[in-house]
């Protein structure tokens, strides 16, 4: 009896000290596995479309930004299918760490984007574009805000050239309205429809790339002998090749501070465009910035969303971001110097921050800073050979002086 009171005490002592030891390796194992991804640091960036500089250009700022952190990166694209953009969601979510995607559309990926995240466990952050349901968050350009401002001075330009604006004729020109980034666009430029009913303001839509916006404005121009007296472009570089084009074609090409000019304005600042300021062909840019949109949400995304790989263990919980969330404009960049805040907004689920947008004019843009002419010593030009235009009138006075500057600056070391 004696010896089976001290042989069942030892039993139940080695299975204590066995649970206890059991218990630390798994406390180990957890530990171990929060800190391991298990798509081995696996971002991936999916595209709505590739194939043209800009497009280009921030799919390959943000491959830097990631891989001069040592993450692994994947790249692929949608070429404007909503449908393959949802399986592409639901593919890579079951290879990657992270996605990023840059929207087909706001709403046609919302459900793959829900599954990504509860099934695969794989966080997703809506890259440039937003969705209307949940992401993590999201940066974006302040769209709608450019294009409102960009219209507004265009009936100012209107207005000091001519005195009024009573049957004056503006006409805007934009991409596929799919995308969240022309759709909003599209709204800041109807700013002069619901404002200026006095104006006759045409709206056209070249689509998703470029032959398009050209097809559309020269039908334009071939149906009319009237000049318009401002044209408002959603795009520009290749996207503005057109307008250029048509103008001349149909003698409609000056100088600018000729009588005969017509104020032309655009979103983007690609290196073309800046050129094309400089030879007076064009009056104001307002400036998207590839580099400090990729570069922005890409520490975001590692401070708050990739601190850990927790949220592809149990319990499965996404990580999200403390709100609202001010960052600083990326060192290295410009977007003018202000501070982005991420916050709610009423038309999605998901954090949004969007960046500002600098204006350029004959003024500033040889400020070497601006995205248009840092990613030249990058990437090199995004037109090459540039279209030889010949604009009628005057070359301005001020002209020869910023190409010289640019050309001294671009020889540089």
């Amino acid at each position: 009896m004696k010896y089976s009171v001290k042989i069942a005490t030892l039993f139940l002592v080695i299975i204590v000290s066995l649970n206890i030891f059991l218990t630390s390796c798994d406390n180990g194992n957890d530990e171990i596995k929060s800190d391991e991804f298990k798509h081995g640091q696996t971002v991936c960036l999916l595209m709505p479309y590739t194939g043209e500089y800009w497009w280009n250009t921030i799919a390959k700022y943000f491959e830097l930004a990631v891989t001069n952190d040592g993450w692994n990166f994947k790249l692929d694209t949608a070429d404007g299918s909503e449908e393959t953009q949802a399986e592409q969601i639901l593919n890579y979510a079951q290879q990657s760490d992270i996605l990023f995607v840059f929207p087909t559309s706001s709403t046609a990926i919302n459900d793959a984007i829900k599954t990504a995240e509860q099934e695969y466990n794989c966080p997703v952050v809506s890259f440039k574009g937003f969705v209307t349901e949940e992401s993590r968050f999201s940066v974006i350009f302040d769209d709608y805000n450019a294009a409102k401002s960009m219209a507004k001075e265009a009936v100012e330009w209107i207005k000091e050239k001519h005195g009024t604006t009573e049957g004056k004729t503006i006409v805007s020109i934009n991409g596929d309205l799919r995308q969240s980034g022309w759709g909003l666009r599209q709204e800041g430029f109807d700013w002069i429809k619901e404002n200026h009913p006095e104006i006759n303001y045409i709206s056209l839509i070249g689509g998703l790339a470029p032959n398009g916006w050209a097809e559309a404005i020269d039908e334009y121009f071939a149906g009319t002998n009237e000049a318009p007296d401002a044209i408002i472009s959603g795009s520009d570089g290749s996207y503005l090749v057109g307008t250029l084009s048509a103008l001349e074609k149909y003698d409609k090409l000056y100088y600018a501070g000729d009588p005969n000019h017509i104020f032309i304005a655009s979103i983007d600042g690609k290196p073309s465009t800046l050129t094309w300021l400089r030879k007076g062909l064009i009056d104001s840019v307002y400036a998207q910035v590839p580099n400090a949109i990729s570069n922005s949400a890409w520490e975001i995304a590692k401070e708050y969303i990739l601190k850990d790989a927790s949220y592809q263990y149990e319990p499965y919980e996404m990580p999200e971001i403390p709100l609202p969330l001010v960052a600083k404009q990326p060192e290295g960049t410009y977007w003018g110097n202000d501070d982005m805040t991420v916050n709610t907004y009423e038309y999605s689920k998901t954090p949004i921050g969007q960046t500002p947008f600098p204006i350029v004019n004959k003024d500033n843009v040889n400020n070497w800073d601006l995205y248009g002419n840092s990613i030249v010593k990058i990437l090199g030009e995004d037109i090459h050979p540039l279209p030889k235009f010949k604009p009628k009138g005057e070359v301005p006075t001020w002209s020869q002086n910023l190409l010289d500057e640019y050309n001294n600056w671009i020889t540089s070391e």
